[in-house]
């Protein structure tokens, strides 16, 4: 929930504040970068991360709640929803396996709830790269850049931490027809498209795809919403 204008919590004195960033480690795009209060829940982190993925499977109508930070051998879940599946839980049974066959757990992995832990009860290297996993397997990187007391110059309400420093930056297609207006759908295997896949504004797909009263011409091909990359 976004704080109005008379929603102030002030801040504790000796409040450590965190720089974090999140980023998909398949692309090349730059990454949200973020300011956390030391005393926050890792789930108000998460609440606020944006990944096309969550999008698209909320249109599908199979959105998954569940989702994990993995900082130093700590799956971190979130369990909030009734429906969430504790990712770790497979991964811990198969190291109690191994550890029955006389195989130790090396590293001590073990699970932790990501809503009942602040950023402060964490043990971890800045600089060093974690992971944060939602909806099955979209997986990020998640790297804590800096950490440091608040001061003066910080934004001094606590209701608006996380702080989003640096907007998700997308890369948006324009429409191959017109190459004007900013792509909506994408065809594959289209058979009346210049090359495949093939993105459409709004206009440019109704023209190419239906008749004057509203008829699809023809249906043997793909199709898809398009949003950004």
């Amino acid at each position: 929930m976004m704080a109005g204008m008379s929603d102030v919590e002030q801040i504790k004195e000796y409040e450590v504040i965190l720089w974090i960033e999140v980023v998909r480690p398949t692309t090349r795009q730059k990454g949200q970068h973020f300011l956390v209060l030391g005393s926050q829940m890792l789930t108000t982190l998460r609440d606020k991360i944006y990944c096309l993925t969550d999008k698209l499977m909320q249109k599908l109508n199979y959105f998954l709640p569940s989702g994990y930070f993995c900082i130093e051998n700590v799956f971190y879940n979130d369990m909030r929803d009734p429906d969430a599946i504790d990712y770790s839980d497979p991964i811990l049974k198969w190291m109690h396996y191994q550890g029955s066959k006389g195989l130790c757990n090396p590293y001590g992995t073990r699970a932790a709830d990501m809503a009942t832990t602040s950023f402060l009860d964490l043990e971890f290297r800045v600089g060093k790269q974690y992971t944060y996993c939602h909806q099955g397997n979209c997986k990020h990187m998640l790297m804590i850049r800096d950490m440091r007391l608040i001061h003066k110059e910080d934004v001094q309400n606590a209701l608006l931490y996380p702080l989003l420093r640096s907007p998700f930056r997308v890369h948006l297609r324009k429409c191959t027809i017109c190459a004007i207006y900013i792509a909506t759908k994408v065809t594959v295997d289209d058979k009346m498209a210049p090359e495949s896949p093939c993105f459409y504004c709004d206009y440019c797909y109704y023209v190419q795809h239906y008749s004057q009263d509203g008829r699809l011409l023809y249906n043997d091909f793909r199709v898809y919403d398009y949003y950004h990359e």
